[in-house]
């Protein structure tokens, strides 16, 4: 037996109080699925946000992020070795 959810409940009251009582069979079952799909669309919404969210907090990289990373760190270590003996040179008066 399939249990009657609060969302299911609510997008009946709200069938009723859009379209009232007279409503034809055709226009609440329109009606119904356009608000069943609309909450899916909301849930998958808040499933993705959700997502991100953990990914963001838990520093877990993309590829793409990672390779960004990557090569951020590659060249500041270039430039770190390029500018390291010019930088020693006025340092020490050379």
């Amino acid at each position: 037996m399939k249990r009657k959810l609060a969302t299911d409940c609510l997008i009946e009251d709200l069938i009723v109080a859009t379209l009232g009582e007279d409503a034809s069979a055709r226009e609440r079952h329109i009606h119904r699925e356009s608000l069943h799909a609309l909450v899916r669309l909301a849930k998958a919404e808040q499933l993705a946000d959700i997502k991100a969210n953990v990914k963001r907090l838990t520093g877990v990289l993309d590829a793409q992020s990672a390779r960004r990373h990557t090569k951020a760190l590659l060249l500041a270590h270039r430039l770190s070795n390029t500018f390291d003996g010019a930088q020693r040179q006025f340092e020490f008066k050379q």
